[in-house]
């Protein structure tokens, strides 16, 4: 399987804009949580550590999923070549079923 065929060219574009939505939904759910949490932040005087540490984990969470897809970019031929190989088995076998 060589990095060239489009399938795992596709494979990974799909892999890459759900790992980048998951990302924008973790930054969502924290931005919401925070926003609804201010008030209960406020009275007990954590809203600087809170926003700190809110800020740390969506950091490391973002500074993770490019690690990875960084990788999966390199190594994406051997990655996704497996799965081609199987689903290519499966196609031919239902072929040959018929």
């Amino acid at each position: 399987m060589t990095e060239q065929d489009p399938r795992v060219r596709t494979m990974f574009g799909r892999d890459r804009a759900a790992a980048w939505i998951a990302v924008g939904l973790v930054w969502a759910t924290y931005a919401f949580v925070f926003w609804r949490m201010t008030g209960a932040f406020a009275e007990t005087g954590l809203t600087a550590l809170m926003a700190v540490l809110a800020g740390v984990v969506l950091f490391l969470n973002t500074a993770a999923v490019l690690a990875l897809l960084r990788h999966y970019e390199e190594d994406k031929a051997a990655i996704y070549g497996a799965d081609i190989y199987y689903l290519d088995r499966i196609a031919a076998e239902r072929r040959a079923a018929r």
